[in-house]
């Protein structure tokens, strides 16, 4: 979820609950959040930690290149696991 997602579902009071954890202000979210600066790649990822993976940092900061994620191992079926 991105950034308005997190204060149109939480509020103000909760994202400042977050910012605190991640290591930021209130001010700074209300900031990024109305257009008036542009959100640190490193709040973004603290931010996904804090909100204990709510916000994203790739919806938070879409526009940089991300690693690609890697997909979970596949578990082996009956035929694989006797070859």
């Amino acid at each position: 979820m991105n950034l308005n997602e997190y204060f149109d579902l939480y509020g103000h009071q909760q994202a400042g609950v977050v910012a605190k954890k991640a290591g930021t202000t209130l001010g700074y979210l209300r900031g990024c959040l109305y257009g008036q600066r542009r959100m640190s790649a490193d709040i973004a990822i603290r931010l996904e930690d804090a909100s204990d993976g709510d916000m994203t940092a790739r919806e938070l900061r879409p526009d940089l290149p991300w690693p690609a994620t890697q997909r979970p191992a596949q578990p082996a079926t009956g035929q694989e696991a006797a070859a």
